[in-house]
């Protein structure tokens, strides 16, 4: 039989995306495929208008911003006891191309250890410029490095291969792995918790696979500021979650090697970001840095969060 996906659309006061995105699901070729709005506590609740153009598609609404991760689980739950084979995480600011799913799907058929499948995101308001594929923990400053990014998508990144980590922006998960594994690690909120997931799928024996086949396109950074904006809750959550993931996943030459990398380029960062008068990008690293050394909660409210 033809597996089912059940779909996961997160909303946080971006409706007019999340309802793009779904008009973009009823255009798929895959055949049997349903979704899931998880409101994560917006200003106004989604139902009525989501319900108006597309009365099948269920809404699940919680009280407050549980942010990236834990709103994700709330529909991964709700899929796994719905009997999917598969779950489809989508940001709301994606648009997916028609056989895209198919696409994702028969990867997955071809590599039964995959526990999570990646497509080809392309920027949206440039198709022609890849936004992401793959990337790798390079225990850096930022933690990772993104593959392709900025370059031209004609004609590449079209393989299928075995990679690190893909992208939260879209993922296919196998119903099996989620179960065995377990939903994304609810403290990160959001930023690293898909490789935080791919590092655990990995340690377990699973697989992570990307396939060009697949094309995704994302309006960058849609809730953060846009791709040009330097700071916000952005650095704060990725320098943070950085030393969240060491700690899990990190050997202690991972910790030095971050460490003296943090030292050696932070100066200066700060003196080429403090002449562009984006120097609040770097207090907010420091602060990540700092409260995830420290085990300190995140400030959801200074970070305009909830």
């Amino acid at each position: 039989m033809t597996p089912n996906v059940l779909a996961i659309v997160l909303n946080w006061n971006g409706l007019d995306d999340t309802l793009a995105c779904l008009d973009s699901l009823t255009r798929l070729t895959y055949p049997r495929v349903t979704a899931v709005v998880v409101d994560n506590g917006s200003r106004v609740s989604p139902r009525a208008r989501v319900h108006e153009r597309h009365p099948t598609v269920t809404v699940l609404e919680n009280t407050r911003n549980l942010g990236y991760a834990e709103g994700n689980n709330v529909g991964i739950a709700h899929a796994l006891a719905a009997g999917a084979d598969y779950v489809w995480v989508l940001n709301n600011d994606t648009i997916v191309a028609p056989s895209s799913l198919s696409a994702l799907v028969d990867a997955a058929a071809r590599h039964p250890r995959a526990a999570a499948i990646g497509g080809k995101i392309v920027r949206a308001d440039d198709p022609g410029i890849v936004w992401m594929t793959w990337g790798r923990v390079t225990w850096l400053q930022s933690l990772i490095a993104i593959v392709g990014q900025g370059e031209s998508a004609a004609g590449r990144f079209d393989e299928e291969r075995r990679v690190p980590w893909i992208p939260g922006c879209s993922i296919l998960f196998r119903a099996d792995a989620l179960r065995e594994i377990g939903p994304f690690d609810g403290t990160y909120f959001a930023y690293h918790e898909d490789v935080e997931w791919a590092a655990r799928a990995t340690h377990a024996g699973w697989e992570i696979w990307y396939t060009g086949a697949a094309e995704i396109w994302h309006a960058v950074h849609g809730s953060s500021g846009g791709a040009e904006h330097y700071g916000g809750f952005r650095k704060y959550l990725s320098a943070r979650n950085s030393v969240l993931y060491a700690r899990q996943h990190g050997r202690p030459w991972h910790w030095a090697l971050m460490a003296s990398a943090i030292v050696s380029t932070l100066p200066f960062q700060f003196v080429r970001r403090r002449l562009r008068g984006e120097q609040e990008g770097i207090y907010m690293k420091l602060r990540g840095w700092r409260d995830g050394l420290l085990g300190r909660p995140i400030p959801l409210r200074d970070l305009g969060l909830e």
